[in-house]
This record gives C-alpha cells, sequence and structure tokens, in this order.
C-alpha cells in the first residue's frame, strides 16, 4: 500500500527512471564492454589503494605512469573514482566501473526533471529529461568515448541550477544546503565541464536574482561553501598545474584546431560511429546536436515570437538566454569561433570543440520544456507523450557499445597484458615536470646505480614505498618511484635530501657511508595542498553548522 502510494505521488520520477533501462541495459550484463577511455576500472583501482592507505585526499598513484606512479589525482576530476572504490569493496572493479556509468544517466534524469518542472511544470519537466537523457551526445560520453567524469558533472549540473534557483525564491536553508553539496559534486567531477557551465551558470542566477530580488547572501553563502567543499581538488588542480608537464594536454592531437565540427555533421548527419575525431569533417565518431533538439529550438524560437509573454518583459526573457547559450555553444564547436578560441587561452584545455555540445544538449531540453509549456494548440499530455516517443524512437539505438565482453573478470582486466597496458596508458598527461616518459614499465625493485649494496623488502603502497640496504661502499641507489614535491625520504628514521637527476626523474638516493638501512620514502601534502585540505573541512563544518542551525531554529520555514 505505501509503495503503491509513492509510485501514484511520483510517477513522473518512475516513468523517467524506467526510460533510463532502455539505454542502461548493457551496463548490467555479465562481464564488461568496450569504449575508448579504458581506464576507468584503473582509476577505481588505485583510488581503492587511496583508501586503503588512508591517503584522502587522494593524490598520488603508484601503478600508472608505467609502474612509477604520478599525481593523478591531485589533477584529474576526482568526484566519480571516490563512489566507484568504495563500491569495490562489496562489488568488485568491473561492477563498480559500470555502475559509474550508469549513475549519471539516472542522476541526469532526474536533475533535469526538477529543474525543469519548477521553471515550466511537470509535463514540460518530463520532456526536457527525456531530452537531456537521450541526446546523442549522451550516448556518445556514456558507450563510445566512455567518459565518467564529464557524464558526472553533465547530469549535476541541472541540480547546481536548480537548488540556486529555489534558493533565491524561498531562502530555505535545505536549498542552500543541496546548492553547496550539488556544486562541490559538479566542481570535482569535471574540470573541463567548470570551463563551459560556470559562465551559464553566472549569467542565468544573474537573471534570477535581478527578477526576485532577494536572498542575495544566502546564495553567496551556499557558493562559497559549495567552493569550499571541493577546494582540495580545485585549488591544487589550478594553482600546482606548474608541476607537471600541462602542455602535454593540449598537444598534437589534443590542439584545439583539429577538432570543429562542420554544419552538416551537427545539423543533418544521422552517422553513428565508434571511431575517432580527425581534422576535418571526416570523424569517425558522431557530432550530431541530435533530432528532434534543433528542431525543437526553432520551433520554441517561433513559438517565442508570436507568445503574448515575448513583448520583451524582463521577467519572460529565460528562453531568449537559453537560445543565446544554444546558438553560442553550436557556434563554439565551428571553426568559424578559432579567433575566440585563441583569444581566450584557457579554452585551449578544453581540447574539444565539440566539448560544447554539452551546453547545447542542456540549453534545448530546457527549451523543450518551454515549447511545451507554450504550445497552446495542443494538450500538453498529448504533446509530451509524442515528444517523448519521437526523441526515444530517434535516439535510442544510439546507446549500445560496440562490443560486449561477457567473461571479462576483474583478475583478467588487472592482471597481465591488460594491467599494462592501462599502467602506460595518457602517460603524458600529467607527467612531473621532472620526469621523462619512461618507455618500459618499472622495475620491481630499486636499482643499484654505483658502489655496493643489497637492497631487499622492496614494498610500495599509494602514498609511501620503503626497502632495506646493507652498503658495503659507497653507494647511489635509485628508486622506481618518479619524483614530485612533496617525496620525503628518511633512513633509519632520519630526513635524508635525494636527486632526480637521472634519466626518468626517479627518486635517487646516496648513501656515504657503508652499514645497514630502513629506507622509507612518504608522499606529503605541499602547503598549498594542507590549505586547501583545510578549507574543505571548514566549509564541511559551515555546512553542517548552517544545517544543524537552521533545524534547531526552525529556520527552514
Amino acid at each position: 500500500m505505501i509503495i503503491k502510494k509513492i509510485i501514484l505521488k511520483s510517477w513522473p520520477l518512475v516513468i523517467l527512471l524506467v526510460s533510463t533501462l532502455l539505454i542502461t541495459w548493457p551496463i548490467f550484463l555479465p562481464g564488461y564492454f568496450s569504449h575508448h577511455d579504458d581506464l576507468q576500472v584503473m582509476r577505481i583501482f588505485e583510488m581503492r589503494k587511496c583508501l586503503e592507505d588512508f591517503q584522502i585526499p587522494c593524490r598520488w598513484v603508484p601503478d600508472m605512469g608505467y609502474g612509477n606512479g604520478y599525481p593523478l589525482f591531485n589533477y584529474y576530476a576526482v568526484l566519480p573514482y571516490y563512489i566507484g572504490a568504495l563500491f569495490s569493496f562489496l562489488l568488485g572493479f568491473l561492477t563498480s566501473a559500470k555502475l559509474l556509468f550508469a549513475i549519471p544517466i539516472f542522476l541526469g534524469a532526474v536533475s533535469m526533471f526538477f529543474l525543469s518542472r519548477e521553471l515550466f511544470g511537470i509535463y514540460p519537466g518530463i520532456i526536457a529529461s527525456i531530452l537531456f537523457t537521450y541526446a546523442p551526445y549522451r550516448a556518445l560520453d556514456l558507450y563510445v568515448r566512455g567518459d565518467i567524469s564529464e557524464s558526472f558533472a553533465i547530469s549535476t549540473i541541472p541540480f547546481v541550477f536548480y537548488f540556486a534557483l529555489k534558493l533565491i525564491k524561498s531562502g530555505k536553508v535545505r536549498y542552500l544546503v543541496g546548492l553547496s553539496l550539488s556544486l562541490a559534486v559538479f566542481l570535482t567531477s569535471h574540470n573541463i565541464m567548470t570551463i563551459l557551465f560556470a559562465p551559464v551558470f553566472l549569467l542565468v542566477v544573474l537573471y534570477w536574482l535581478m527578477i526576485e530580488k532577494r536572498y542575495f547572501l544566502r546564495l553567496i553563502i551556499g557558493l562559497l561553501i559549495g567552493i569550499g567543499l571541493s577546494a582540495f581538488f580545485i585549488l591544487p588542480a589550478y594553482f600546482e598545474k606548474n608541476l607537471v608537464q600541462i602542455d602535454n594536454l593540449i598537444k598534437f592531437d589534443l590542439d584545439f584546431r583539429a577538432h570543429f565540427v562542420a554544419l552538416d555533421q551537427l545539423l543533418f548527419s544521422r552517422f553513428w560511429g565508434y571511431g575517432a575525431s580527425v581534422p576535418g569533417p571526416h570523424d569517425t565518431i558522431s557530432f550530431q546536436i541530435g533530432w528532434p533538439y534543433w528542431w525543437i529550438v526553432l520551433a520554441s524560437f517561433v513559438i517565442f515570437l508570436v507568445s503574448k509573454k515575448s513583448k520583451l518583459k524582463f521577467s519572460n526573457l529565460l528562453p531568449i538566454l537559453l537560445l543565446g547559450v544554444f546558438l553560442i555553444s553550436v557556434f563554439m564547436t565551428h571553426i568559424k569561433s578559432v579567433s575566440i578560441w585563441e583569444k581566450i587561452d584557457i579554452l585551449k584545455f578544453t581540447q574539444f570543440p565539440w566539448r560544447f555540445l554539452a551546453l547545447s544538449t542542456f540549453s534545448s531540453s530546457l527549451l523543450g520544456a518551454y515549447f511545451v509549456k507554450n504550445l497552446k494548440l495542443i494538450n500538453e499530455k498529448y504533446i509530451t507523450v509524442f515528444l517523448v516517443i519521437l526523441t526515444i524512437f530517434l535516439n535510442w539505438n544510439y546507446f549500445k557499445p560496440k562490443e560486449f565482453y561477457p567473461k571479462m573478470t576483474d583478475q583478467e582486466k588487472l592482471s597481465g597484458k591488460l594491467l599494462d597496458d592501462q599502467k602506460k596508458a595518457v602517460i603524458l598527461d600529467y607527467l612531473p615536470k621532472t620526469a621523462v616518459e619512461p618507455r618500459e614499465p618499472a622495475p620491481d625493485k630499486p636499482i643499484l646505480m654505483s658502489g655496493n649494496a643489497a637492497i631487499g623488502n622492496f614494498m610500495v603502497k599509494s602514498n609511501s614505498w620503503q626497502f632495506q640496504t646493507n652498503v658495503t661502499n659507497n653507494a647511489s641507489i635509485e628508486v622506481p618511484v618518479l619524483d614530485f614535491p612533496n617525496w620525503v625520504v628518511t633512513l633509519n628514521g632520519r630526513p635524508v635530501n635525494f636527486s632526480n637527476k637521472n634519466y626518468l626523474g626517479r627518486i635517487s638516493i646516496n648513501f656515504q657511508e657503508s652499514g645497514q638501512y630502513f629506507v622509507l620514502g612518504r608522499f606529503t601534502d605541499t602547503p598549498l595542498r594542507q590549505y586547501s585540505n583545510t578549507v574543505s573541512l571548514l566549509a564541511l563544518l559551515c555546512l553542517l553548522f548552517v544545517g544543524f542551525y537552521a533545524k534547531i531554529n526552525k529556520k527552514f520555514r
């Protein structure tokens, strides 16, 4: 009886969640599937090591960099992998990775429904959610590129808008808490989506503030707490980028100039592939806006022009803002925008102009809700049903992997050649400045470079390594770990200086005296990381204080 009441009360969400099963069912099959960024299992594997070693926040991973380690999670968006690592303790690595593919689809359907329902109503909320969920770009992220972090960010951003809007309208503290948490999730999910969505969010929120003219301070507090919660990641990721070879992210095939999209690809092509983005219009993957997305955008503009509410009244200009976002995002995918890309330096780290399709998906979905709300010729229910069926019919077939490996297991994925391939993949992305690209696997123990010494009991963890050595003559020993701030090395408990002046930039230790030594290396935080961790902790305490204070003093109103 209780379940029946819940279903009757929440029937739109039930419908939307059921609809996601049409495109996520391959994720729930045994085994694993192919995608470009085939490092999801490896990243979960490395994050779990961090949790087991209490390296929290996780910054250094020991196995990537071809076994030499590198600071992956000091720079690469971390939140999805914390979730995956926690799942892995119960479900294993493959199942956890597949859940990380599924969660953003469910999350996006719900978050877009809440936002569009608040703006336009229940039935417009349903169509916006379906449009957002079934967009070709979402399929590209899910089953072609396999970009979990980007999927998380795109799915979370409607909640950031939603809680900001609810806070501006009501001032209730629960929406302040929701804004802070959703913003922190978004900021720690994908760096590039932050660059793309931040200007749009600020513009729309400013528009809402100018209409409502209240609760500005509460909004600022919510935003600051959200930024503070994510400070442990975003501050080092930005301010310590000079410590790694960051230019590797924008060179050669990652140069944005090689990845503009032709109008035919955006508007008319129905091609779908699993290949690559290449210079020119001959990509072997699809970068379509999708049908009926741009049709609905055009129809929404027409509806706005003929609507009685379109008499340039400021409070009715949201669809024009959304139309502007859509047009600019499409323009930024085209080579005609190259001068803008070259003038705004930070854009080059977007790498692929077609990433702006995330914005066109977001804006066209909301315009779909506006269209349903304001098309007075047809009942909302009927036009919603029609558009839902049309959208699913035109796009559901994109949501499937190219290949499936039904007998793949954790042991197979994380051993032998498959493990080696994952260890050396994207090795240049966050290579320390002092390092050179390793071309072969790291040895399984330290290397005696000169002198006489016996080396044994070598052990590597996510944030430390250790070994014992008996030095009988002046010796130099190279540890198969890349140097990066701040490794601290001790000999028999006493700190010692070390060098990275060798071929690969590994840690090298000189022993001036004979004797037996216990050598320990520990990865520690720089002052900036310590400060960032403190800011996040203080932000969490502020959030708890605000939440409990409001509850105790009945400030939720």
